[in-house]
This record gives structure tokens, C-alpha cells and sequence, in this order.
């Protein structure tokens, strides 16, 4: 065994011989690079606050239509999954439509008492016995069996006879827990139409 002379024996350990040459005879380079853990801790806290005020435990159960200005209401409770009615305002293209989980049913203008004098609205009672039928063959629970929970999406225009008669079609039809989609407001309408 060979007797050297004593001194500095840097890199002698590194397998690799580039990075052994560079640290014993040293390069205009670091073969090692600084991590800054301080800003990505800081980048990754904003992310988690950023998705925490995002998430929403219940889910979005509503879609709401862009041709239903929902009504105001200061009293309000959080809404089950349960099949959803539209009512949508009158327009240039439309009197208004009947949509039942944003399909097209029927035109507002064709409800009214003439043409269903027992406030039972054909089209849309043949609609709900069929998700009725499909609600109880799918339910996996007696819970699910007897939900009898139904949305109702109505514009602030539409007449209230026609919601009436809406009303009285899904309590003919299974469905008589009626809840309204609304906008929460402390004042209600009534605050907003007094400004």
C-alpha cells in the first residue's frame, strides 16, 4: 500500500466521476441546489385554504336555469337531492316552459284551468309516475322508498295559479313534500322591492 501525502481528499467517496471531479478540482458550479422550503410551505397553506373555502360538504343539488330569477327569502333550509321542477320565465322566443329536470314538458301558457279543470296537469303527471315507478324500483333503503321530497324551481314572475296547479299535480302524484328553491336574503323580496 502506497504512502501519499497528507492533505485534502474531497469527493474521494463520490461513486460518480463527474461529480468527483468537480468537487475536487471545483467548478463555477454548485452540484448542489438550495430548496427554499419557507415559499413552497407558504404556496402549498394558500392552496389548502383556497380548496377548503371551495369545498361544499352537501354538493351542488341545483342547477339553477338561467331563465328562473329565483324569489328571495330571509327564512331558508338546506335542500335533500330530490327530482326538480323549473318554472321559466317568459321571454321573446317563449311564454315560459314546464321543465322537469331541465327537459322541456310544456309551455307555461298551456296551463290553466280551461284546459285542466282538476288542477292535474297531464304531461307533467305522466313524467312523475314514471320517476316515481323508477325512484321505488332503485330505492335501497324504505327511506328511499317513501321520499316523497320534491323541488320546485319557479321565476319570481310566474303566476302563483300556475304553481298552484303544480303543487297539486305532484301531491296527486307521490310527491306531495314540496320544497322551493329560493335565494337567501334576510329581507325577502319584499326588502329588495323597496329600494
Amino acid at each position: 500500500m502506497a504512502i501519499h501525502h497528507p492533505g485534502s481528499r474531497a469527493g474521494t467517496g463520490v461513486a460518480l466521476k463527474a461529480i468527483r471531479e468537480a468537487v475536487m478540482h471545483g467548478s463555477g458550479k454548485g452540484i448542489f441546489a438550495t430548496l427554499n422550503v419557507v415559499p413552497m410551505i407558504d404556496l402549498f397553506t394558500m392552496l389548502v385554504i383556497f380548496l377548503i373555502q371551495q369545498y361544499s360538504a352537501s354538493g351542488e343539488l341545483t342547477l339553477v336555469n338561467p331563465n328562473v330569477a329565483l324569489p328571495k327569502a330571509g327564512a331558508s333550509a338546506e335542500l335533500q337531492r330530490a327530482p326538480m321542477i323549473g318554472l321559466t320565465r317568459a321571454d321573446a322566443n317563449s311564454q315560459g316552459d314546464l321543465l322537469f329536470e331541465n327537459q322541456r314538458i310544456m309551455s307555461l301558457a298551456d296551463i290553466n284551468e280551461v284546459k285542466f279543470p282538476s288542477w292535474d296537469i297531464k304531461p307533467l303527471a305522466d313524467v312523475l309516475k314514471r320517476t316515481w315507478a323508477v325512484q321505488k324500483a332503485n330505492a335501497k333503503s324504505q327511506k328511499d322508498k317513501d321520499n316523497r321530497k320534491i323541488i320546485i324551481q319557479a321565476d319570481r314572475t310566474v303566476p302563483f295559479q300556475v304553481i298552484k296547479m303544480v303543487m297539486a299535480t305532484c301531491g296527486r302524484n307521490e310527491y306531495r313534500e314540496p320544497n322551493f328553491a329560493i335565494m337567501v336574503d334576510s329581507k325577502g323580496d319584499e326588502g329588495t322591492a323597496a329600494k
